[in-house]
């Protein structure tokens, strides 16, 4: 099993990029509120504010420890043998996650040091990107109880998965660029496709995954 835990240059990215988010903002300490945004809504307005230790902690952790630690939570998922079969995707799926969190800390903190800075609408791209680098990875993810499209006819079936997620690559591509674009929209168009690119990603996989699985009980 060893081999599977081999450090590769995905993990030594997420680590450069993890303390670079870091320093930047134990570099900025003194200077921030005691507050920074934890949480932003769709609009791209802070939802809400968390105290700085506890952001910069979490964001770190999300950015820097859960990606490494992503890579060893297969040893105990019940379809681990599968993962051998999208190594190279679930390399770049951690590897985006970690760039994602490091960049919401960033923007939070630059944030703090500026309210003017549009953070939200830079989040809101942040997040759009991150829909289409894992739309693009996702018809090679197999079947697994941890990473993809996780229904109980997905679970079920490899033929489902397989389907399923070649239809899911594709919803999340188109999504994120509905996000990412949304973030440069007037408030109500802005709100329309964001929404409607989280029921493209999210509620069709889920739906399509159900019918194909009648087809072929059918």
């Amino acid at each position: 099993m060893m081999k599977d835990f081999q450090w590769k240059w995905q993990d030594t990215l997420i680590v450069i990029l993890g303390l670079f988010s870091l320093g930047y903002a134990l570099l900025n300490y003194g200077r921030l509120p005691d507050q920074l945004p934890a949480q932003f809504s769709i609009t791209g307005k802070v939802n809400t504010y968390w105290g700085k230790n506890s952001v910069i902690a979490l964001l770190f952790f999300m950015g820097t420890i859960f990606p490494l630690a992503m890579q060893f939570m297969r040893k105990i998922d019940p379809k681990r043998e599968n993962y051998n079969k999208f190594q190279s995707a679930y390399k770049m799926i951690r590897l985006a996650v970690g760039i994602i969190c490091d960049a919401a800390l960033v923007l939070s903190v630059t944030y703090g040091l500026n309210e003017h800075f549009a953070a939200g609408k830079w989040a809101t791209v942040s997040l759009g990107l991150l829909f289409i680098v894992i739309g693009n990875f996702m018809p090679q993810i197999r079947d697994n109880y941890f990473t993809g499209v996780r229904t109980p006819w997905t679970l079920a079936n490899p033929e489902v998965w397989r389907k399923t997620h070649r239809l899911s690559g594709i919803m999340w591509v188109i999504g994120g660029l509905l996000i990412a674009l949304g973030a440069f929209m007037p408030k109500a168009l802005s709100i329309s496709m964001i929404i409607t690119a989280l029921v493209i990603a999210t509620i069709v996989p889920y739906v399509y995954s159900w019918l194909i699985s009648r087809g072929i009980k059918a």
